[in-house]
């Protein structure tokens, strides 16, 4: 297993291979965090591959004494948000599919096919989400879908940690209510799954 710091410290002296075994070891991340924000595959690879091309210029301003995905992370949340501002795709409510009444899906069954529930649940969230200022899209994809800790998601964003808290008590509260409105066999089945 390849030191992180090592390769951080090669790919600084100009080391492209450390700098590709670097990539290889951020790309999925990058990439999903990108996507959960953009909410779209083409444009989430796009936000990752710019990462990366600022990466490789910015990395001889990288603290080696700080940890390195707040860093770097900031930079792919930092051009997500920035895609997000200049595509502005606003979602209206008259260009959203509407849910068959009272139907619940073949694939929230019960012995439904898991990555058929998986991608419905996608899809879903990728509905509601686009709806979310961008700050809040990326706040809740980093806490809620990615598990960084606050104090780390207030260092990528260069915001307090309250507001983090803020951010992704906002995000919640809107996406449960979208759901509850838009999808209530959805809302009814995450509910009594919660306890709520």
């Amino acid at each position: 297993m390849v030191d992180e710091r090592v390769l951080i410290r090669e790919s600084r002296r100009g080391d492209q291979r450390a700098f590709e075994r670097l990539v290889g070891l951020k790309r999925e991340k990058a990439f999903r965090i990108a996507f959960n924000i953009v909410g779209d595959e083409d444009d989430a690879k796009d936000v990752a591959q710019q990462a990366f091309i600022k990466l490789w210029s910015a990395l001889h301003s990288f603290d080696e004494n700080s940890r390195f995905d707040p860093w770097f992370f900031r930079i792919v949340v930092n051009l997500a948000i920035d895609h997000c501002r200049r595509e502005k795709k606003v979602v209206r409510l008259e260009d959203l599919p509407e849910p068959a009444s009272g139907s619940i899906p073949a694939s929230a069954l019960p012995g439904a096919d898991a990555s058929v529930m998986r991608t419905e649940l996608r899809r879903i969230f990728n509905e509601l989400a686009a709806e979310l200022p961008p700050v809040q899209r990326a706040v809740f994809t980093l806490r809620e879908i990615e598990g960084v800790a606050t104090d780390d998601i207030a260092r990528i964003l260069g915001i307090r940690p309250s507001t983090v808290r803020n951010h992704a008590l906002h995000a919640r509260k809107s996406l449960q209510e979208r759901l509850r409105l838009r999808y209530p066999e959805y809302f009814a089945r995450f509910n009594r799954r919660s306890g709520s």
